[in-house]
């Protein structure tokens, strides 16, 4: 009886059916960008902060906004603006940058009346070392105010839609704005919730 021999395939079958295989098996795809590598070519949270290279990405390019608060209570008596520790941010501004500064907080004078005002004031040691008055309250009751741009309101908004960001420039270097506080005309001042923004702008 004829053995049936099975069946063989040829040396060009075995190729084509291995390179097959590779093709849907294999991890390797292009990347879309041509000579980079873009957003959706890098797979969520695969690249850490260790990753980074020291100042590779810096401030501006992040688009960051640095923000510190202070609950209080912080009460004062002082006349010159004092500092009560805080709300304070540090930015790194750029060649040609602006800086850009957003401050509320709620505050009180007692007693209220005769011209006694609760001030806070913002300071840097090189831009604003005398402490310009950006809020003022004048009631005993306490009252939420917001910094606002131009000279429209000085003593700050009471409305969050017309409070603002005082918009300035600053030469290429590192910045400290800290909130300070006072009173004018006698009383005691007490202030809460405190909050201090700064970004860059540039």
């Amino acid at each position: 009886m004829e053995q049936r021999r099975g069946w063989l395939p040829s040396p060009a079958m075995l190729v084509a059916f291995i390179a097959l295989v590779a093709a849907l098996t294999g991890s390797a795809v292009a990347l879309q960008g041509k000579n980079s590598v873009k957003s959706n070519d890098i797979a969520p949270g695969a690249v850490k902060g260790k990753d980074i290279h020291t100042e590779a990405v810096k401030p501006p390019k992040l688009n960051l906004i640095k923000v510190d608060g202070e609950a209080g209570p912080l009460p004062t008596a002082s006349v010159a603006a004092t500092d009560l520790g805080g709300p304070s941010v540090t930015v790194n501004v750029p060649e040609t940058g602006l800086v850009a500064i957003y401050a509320r907080g709620t505050g009180e004078i007692d007693p209220g009346g005769n011209g006694r005002r609760a001030q806070v004031h913002l300071f840097e040691p090189k831009l604003f070392p005398s402490a310009p008055k950006i809020i003022e309250f004048a009631s005993s009751e306490p009252q939420l105010r917001i910094s606002t741009p131009g000279s429209g309101d000085p003593d700050g908004a009471v409305n969050l839609a017309r409070g603002g960001w005082i918009v300035f420039p600053a030469d290429e270097g590192r910045y400290t704005f800290t909130l300070f506080y006072s009173v004018a005309g006698g009383g005691t001042a007490t202030f809460t919730n405190t909050g201090l923004w700064a970004g860059v702008v540039g």
